[in-house]
């Protein structure tokens, strides 16, 4: 069994704009994702948009407690490009792409930009393409935070192709047009007491793109969501035409096109494993660096899902594990219950589930520190916005409140979310879809590598090295890292493109 570890090392950018959403194996791996790049190489042309998301911000927070949360949070990726209203009606527009975390886009010329509403259409768009030799490139819900998919020369859309095909629960699998989100498949699975056997932090990708790019979530003995296809339909400018693939039907060429970035033709259909659903136990610990680290290989075996959470600066790490409601591991959360057999189990009573602290108090340092830079700056506060908002947004105000190439503003930013997760250590209980998904944060920048480190029975230290080299450089050249560096883990995949890959 394989181990990827992937560590999200977030560098919120202050001068962004609000996102439009547009087998077993032997090998341990771990991947790697880290950001700093200057906020001036990102400046976009919004149009009417042309202050940054700082400066919103806090505006919204001095103006207004409605408006700002819930205006640009809907899940749209194209931006018609409206610069001249006098322009005739009846001529073609150009196409902006922003991508999710606002950190990359992409303005598309007319004609350039497709989102075929049928079957039909799609393959007569990759024939054309094909003999006219001009490019499209398929693009999901654009989550990519390095705009892997934009590419200005042509670009094709399936946000129209979303139909759930078929559940069978006899297989135990679904089968959608590769458009379908993800959490569009998990309501349609929910009725039929099934679900998904991981997610990767969130549910707005299109399938196409969940598996194209090797998706992963975290769990030793779980591999990347690419590892759940069984079968696919892909379309082609070959003669073939659409082709239909199964590992039985096409060996090696299934794992190359089930994860193939759209090099082999635009994935139109796919069918994935599904699992019965259930519900998972969250635990929310924190441990000091060296408690992290002496404990990895315990927890690891230990949980079905398990990530870690650096904070740069101070001596925390926050660890989220996730085991099924029914499956609770003796060492871990709940209450020691006799099993009827003369044995022991876990169970998650009532008690378990009292938080120590009440929401306000979880809250209470991130609010406390948000008025005072606003004081500081002058800024009027609005109480009635600064209670309404949530761990994330508080975080990401906070940084954009203050110079974030800083150090000193970001290890204050750093100190307070650690008082927060200290106050936020507990269990919860939710389905599975709920439990595997969580807030990503804002705008970042993202940097990605991966590599092997040891097998599930034996782990080698390679993970926490790097961890341990990476803060090191961070806090010895007074780098500004905001909180967290996320390490996850994840089993091989045999798909030869894979990060995971064996």
């Amino acid at each position: 069994i394989t181990m990827a570890s992937t560590m999200a090392a977030r560098n919120a950018i202050k001068r962004c704009f609000p996102p439009k959403q547009i087998t077993t194996n032997s090998r341990y791996f771990s991947s790697s994702r880290a950001s700093a790049v200057p906020a001036s190489s990102i400046l976009f042309d919004h149009d009417s948009r042309k202050q940054t998301w700082a400066t919103a911000l806090l505006t919204a927070i001095a103006v207004t407690s409605s408006v700002a949360f819930t205006a640009e949070t809907t899940t749209a990726l194209a931006e018609e490009d409206h610069a001249n209203d006098d322009n005739n009606e009846e001529e073609e527009e150009s196409t902006k792409i922003l991508n999710w975390s606002g950190t990359h886009s992409v303005e598309l010329a007319p004609g350039k930009y497709h989102e075929p509403e049928t079957m039909d259409e799609l393959i007569q768009l990759v024939s054309k393409s094909y003999h006219e030799g001009t490019h499209i490139r398929p693009v999901g819900s654009a989550l990519s935070p390095n705009g892997l998919s934009f590419d200005s020369r042509g670009m094709v859309c399936l946000s129209n192709l979303d139909k759930i095909i078929e559940i069978n629960k006899e297989n135990m699998t679904v089968t959608v047009e590769a458009g379908a989100r993800v959490s569009h498949v998990l309501d349609a699975l929910r009725p039929h007491g099934l679900t998904l056997p991981n997610l990767a932090s969130i549910a707005e990708q299109q399938i196409g793109g969940f598996v194209s790019v090797g998706a992963h979530g975290t769990g030793a003995a779980i591999p990347p969501c690419d590892e759940f296809v069984e079968a696919l339909k892909i379309v082609t400018p070959s003669e073939h035409g659409v082709v239909k693939m199964t590992e039985e039907s096409h060996g090696p060429m299934f794992k190359l096109a089930r994860l193939g970035l759209g090099g082999l033709g635009i994935l139109s259909e796919v069918t994935l494993k599904v699992i019965p659903a259930h519900r998972l136990v969250e635990q929310t610990i924190v441990l000091t660096r060296s408690e992290a680290k002496e404990q990895l290989p315990t927890l690891l075996k230990r949980h079905k899902h398990v990530r870690y959470m650096w904070i740069p600066y101070e001596d925390a790490v926050v660890v989220v594990s996730n085991d099924p409601e029914n499956d609770l591991p003796l060492m871990g959360p709940g209450t020691e219950v006799d099993d009827g057999n003369g044995g022991k189990k876990k169970i998650v009573t009532v008690e378990d589930l009292e938080p120590k602290y009440s929401k306000d108090e979880k809250l209470a340092p991130l609010r406390e520190f948000l008025r005072k830079l606003l004081k500081s700056k002058g800024t009027p506060i609005d109480e009635e916005t600064i209670s309404g908002m949530g761990f994330g947004d508080l975080r990401d105000f906070i940084l954009a409140s203050g110079n974030m190439l800083d150090p000193d503003h970001i290890k204050r930013c750093n100190k307070v979310e650690h008082e927060f997760w200290a106050k936020a250590q507990g269990i919860e209980i939710a389905p599975s879809d709920q439990k595997l998904q969580f807030d990503c944060g804002g705008q970042q920048w993202v940097y990605e590598v991966c590599f092997p480190v040891g097998t599930y029975g034996i782990p080698n230290s390679n993970s926490m090295d790097f961890v341990e080299e990476l803060l090191k450089e961070i806090e010895s050249s007074g780098i500004a890292a905001p909180s967290p560096i996320e390490q996850r883990w994840s089993s091989a995949s045999t798909s030869p493109l894979s990060p995971a890959s064996v």
